[in-house]
């Protein structure tokens, strides 16, 4: 069961990647739903964390930010369950996961949020940290600091760049418009 809702988790987040936000958000409410019966807290709280993250992408702040208190609340002390599917969850990721929506929803504390994970992300994580770097430029420039904003903006498309991320690249490029 618990490969089962993480295969089905995966497929939201290919429909977040294709901008098929409300039908992400189901997949994830039912997988969550599914998952209370028969996984590990670690699993369960990344389901809730991906929840948000879609529930963000559809424009769902109160549901958004309810979801990843939920992940946060779920988060267990231990490792996760070696029969489960590997899941990179901690309070490093989830604080990446929460900033991510809150920069999505122009929010003042995205900005400190997101500078917290900066030290704490462990660097193995490539894409995580390319992420964290659009996420935080996003944030930056909702705060009314546009200079800054710029350079960590420029900084993540340099590295996006170096790690061939397609999905990172197309964030770079939709903030630039944004910005100009």
């Amino acid at each position: 069961m618990s490969f089962e809702v993480h295969a089905v988790a995966e497929q939201a987040f290919v429909l977040l990647d294709i901008g098929k936000t409300t039908d992400a958000v189901g997949l994830l409410c039912a997988a969550r739903a599914r998952a209370r019966r028969s996984s590990s807290f670690v699993l369960q709280s990344w389901l809730a964390a991906a929840h948000g993250e879609a529930l963000a992408a559809d424009g769902e702040k109160e549901a958004s930010l309810r979801a990843f208190d939920k992940a946060a609340s779920l988060l267990p002390g231990e490792p996760a369950n070696e029969e489960e599917p590997y899941v990179a969850l901690d309070s490093t990721h989830l604080a990446l996961w929460r900033g991510h929506a809150l920069a999505c929803f122009a929010e003042t504390d995205a900005v400190e949020v997101l500078s917290g994970v900066f030290g704490r992300l462990d660097p193995s994580f490539a894409r995580a940290g390319k992420s964290l770097r659009v996420d935080f430029a996003t944030a930056l420039f909702a705060a009314g600091e546009p200079d800054e904003a710029c350079a960590q903006l420029s900084h993540a498309n340099r590295l996006a760049k170096e790690i061939g991320s397609a999905r990172q690249l197309r964030r770079v490029s939709k903030l630039y418009a944004a910005i100009d």
